[in-house]
């Protein structure tokens, strides 16, 4: 999924289920910074302190994309988490649609964001990893044959005039750019041989697995799942952390679900369609009361702070200070989201992945 659905549409989730602007904004942005929290780096101050960064994501085009520990610490935990199905270990890798690991991930997860400081942060990482599962389903996160399609069997189905050559252009490019680099030895990894095909929310389409299975896909239903699972997730939440709600503004699934359903099915590039979540809320079509305008998202300001952090030596700078930061609560919530999952949810679903 993108920023229309990691950001916007978890942020409308999150408000239709009744929490507050606030906190729906730091969960949206926290949903979202799982894609750019690319640093592999300890932050050093001159007095001592350390802050240590929490990788959630690469770079399309990063080596260490082919790293084998690497895809077990970012792509397994946070992009693609396993289903726990199967009668084998590949199979039970696989990531899978509202599985069971996923929902025993939300309980566990709305368990400790209830009870820490950075349990937005924590729910925000959650939406990313549950809503990815609707679409990620069908590939692992990491290098294996499973992930690999035959060439040449993708078939798209689209009714916006020229919007077909727009996204086989941009898979093209894609390819393009991963073959000047020399980095194709990193697929199949997750799900790089079919583009970025299953982020599209509007898009049916088909391929042919390694071997002859076709796959036919329905994105469109797919995120409306997703979307309601999260709707549901939040509403949970606000049960355990009702200090976070903003209930008069919630909206029942049933009331907003057309609405979903018609901007999940807009056809168009990511600015379009977000541009078409931000209108149905500001319209009063996915949650009332006011504060209906939607909040920028806080990324860039998020890394800015952490860099400012980094080059200053003030020692005025108190430990208490940083510990505040939303991006060193994000980092807490990431550690703890990567280690619990890991160790414990996966290995308890009979999972062994690192």
């Amino acid at each position: 999924m993108k920023t229309d659905m990691h950001y916007y549409g978890t942020y409308a989730m999150a408000r239709a289920a009744g929490v507050s602007q606030r906190a729906a904004q730091t969960i949206a942005t926290a949903s979202e910074y799982v894609d750019e929290a690319i640093w592999d780096r300890e932050l050093f101050l001159e007095d001592g302190r350390c802050i240590l960064t929490e990788m959630t994501a690469h770079k399309m085009l990063d080596l260490k994309n082919a790293d084998a520990e690497d895809q077990r610490n970012v792509w397994l935990p946070f992009h693609f988490l396993p289903g726990g199905e199967g009668g084998n270990v590949t199979d039970r890798l696989i990531c899978g649609k509202d599985s069971r690991i996923a929902k025993a991930m939300v309980k566990q997860n709305i368990g400790l964001a209830k009870d820490v400081e950075y349990g937005l942060h924590l729910m925000g990482i959650t939406a990313h990893v549950y809503a990815d599962t609707f679409a990620h389903y069908g590939f692992m996160g990491a290098n294996h044959s499973c992930n690999a399609v035959e060439p040449g069997s993708i078939e798209l189905d689209v009714s916006a005039g020229g919007l077909l050559g727009y996204i086989q252009n941009k898979a093209e490019a894609l390819w393009n750019e991963a073959t000047s680099y020399g980095l194709s030895q990193m697929f199949p990894l997750g799900h790089g041989a079919v583009a970025t095909y299953p982020d599209r929310p509007y898009l049916r389409w088909a391929y042919t697995q390694k071997g002859g299975a076709r796959v036919e896909r329905e994105n469109p239903r797919d995120f409306i799942e997703g979307c309601k699972a999260l709707h549901e997730m939040f509403a949970s939440f606000l049960e355990r952390a009702p200090t976070h709600g903003a209930p008069k503004t919630a909206k029942s699934w049933k009331a907003i679900r057309p609405v979903v359903k018609r901007i999940i099915e807009t056809e168009g590039a990511k600015e379009e369609r977000i541009k078409a979540w931000k209108k149905a809320m500001r319209d009063g079509l996915l949650f009332g009361g006011k504060g209906k305008r939607v909040p920028e998202y806080q990324g860039r300001k998020w890394s800015a702070k952490i860099d400012d952090y980094y080059f200053r030596t003030d020692p005025n700078i108190k430990p208490g200070r940083i510990a505040t930061l939303p991006v060193y609560r994000f980092y807490q919530a990431a550690r703890l989201h990567r280690a619990h999952t890991l160790a414990d949810l996966l290995v308890g679903n009979g999972v062994i992945a690192a």
